[in-house]
């Protein structure tokens, strides 16, 4: 029952902040930045606040520290992806920067496991 809880109270929450960080994006000029306001950070955030309620604040940490790497491991993925967009085509290029988005996780993974 708990974790039916959870899961409800994640999925409320996240679409309430989803709403509200849409608004927020709404504002933003130039409108191509609206996209940082979008889902990923709104649902993050809500997810975060659930696990410190649910699970403690250990857990939380852990998470958010698995979201740090997701997002440098992002970040290389799209100045990789880029370039090899234009070398390599749209298959083999999405494919080289997903290579270069595992190797990166990876790597932060074993670098900060406990």
């Amino acid at each position: 029952m708990k974790t039916l809880l959870e899961i409800v109270l994640k999925s409320f929450i996240g679409g309430l902040f989803v709403v509200v960080f849409a608004l927020l994006a709404e504002t933003v000029q130039p409108k191509r930045l609206a996209g940082v306001f979008a889902a990923a950070p709104s649902v993050a955030l809500g997810g975060l606040i659930l696990t410190v309620v649910f699970k403690g604040n250990l857990e939380a940490a852990r998470a958010a520290w698995g979201m740090v790497a997701g997002a440098v491991a992002f970040t290389a993925h799209c100045l990789v992806d880029v370039p090899a967009l234009g070398r390599f085509g749209a298959v083999r290029g999405s494919a080289a920067a997903l290579v270069v988005w595992f190797a990166v996780a990876a790597a932060i993974a074993f670098a900060v496991a406990p």
